[in-house]
């Protein structure tokens, strides 16, 4: 009887102390789409088009936003970088960096700090001219997307 006893015992000590599990996760960024905010003017819109050579069907345009502060982020697809820098998020406008995009392929952005990174995948980028990436601190994934037809105003 005192053997079952201490079989049990050793049993439960041993259920209840196991290892945590702490792998990789891989969250998904937050997804949004939205088109309800005020729109820049066209005189803005064409200028940032032209200064990124991003008019043609074939490119979007991928705004960096909010939350950056100079950590090293890399933007790239599979036939290269699109972008490696520091972006630091402008306080009065909230926008750090414009990149041009081909959006016939999915792109990665990656943060070094964080060790996450966060796919636009092609398919999405072809139906949005302009994607804005912000950062959200403490998220699981601190990317936060958001796909838009309008451009916001950058000053």
């Amino acid at each position: 009887m005192k053997k079952a006893i201490i079989i049990i015992c050793s049993a439960l000590l041993f259920t209840m102390c196991s290892t945590s599990k702490t792998g990789k996760t891989n969250a998904k960024p937050t997804v949004q789409y939205k088109d309800d905010f005020r729109s820049a003017e066209n005189k803005e819109k064409t200028a940032l088009l032209k200064k990124l050579n991003a008019s043609g069907k074939g490119f979007s345009v991928l705004i960096f936003t909010k939350n950056y502060k100079g950590e090293e982020i890399t933007a790239s697809n599979e036939k290269k970088t699109l972008y490696k820098g520091y972006p630091i998020s402008n306080l009065k406008s909230g926008i750090a960096e414009e990149i041009r995009i081909d959006n016939t392929v999915d792109t990665k952005v990656y943060d070094n700090l964080t060790k996450k990174e966060a796919i636009i995948s092609a398919k999405e980028a072809q139906k949005h001219k302009y994607i804005y990436v912000m950062k959200e601190p403490g998220a699981e994934n601190p990317f936060v997307i958001t796909y838009s037809n309008t451009l916001r105003p950058l000053e």
